[in-house]
């Protein structure tokens, strides 16, 4: 099975930290680090979900610079500094 490695990245942004995928139009926000960490995780996967119900997960990845992504491609969220 493949791993398809998605960045994410948290700052402190007008008075709260902010998540957001590199590459995605996906951003969430927390009191804490951790907060928004967890938000952005739970976002995505609604996001996959949605996106996979819709036929259109492979397509919308490619899209945004991640060629390659199949049926059975497991999908990582790593979160760097």
């Amino acid at each position: 099975m493949e791993t398809t490695v998605l960045t994410a990245r948290v700052a402190w942004q007008d008075g709260r930290y902010v998540a957001v995928i590199e590459g995605l139009d996906l951003e969430a926000a927390g009191e804490t680090v951790e907060d928004a960490q967890n938000e952005l995780i739970q976002l995505m996967r609604n996001w996959i979900e949605i996106q996979d119900g819709r036929s259109l997960l492979e397509e919308t990845l490619a899209m945004a610079g991640f060629p390659g992504v199949q049926e059975d491609t497991e999908l990582q969220l790593e979160f760097v500094d």
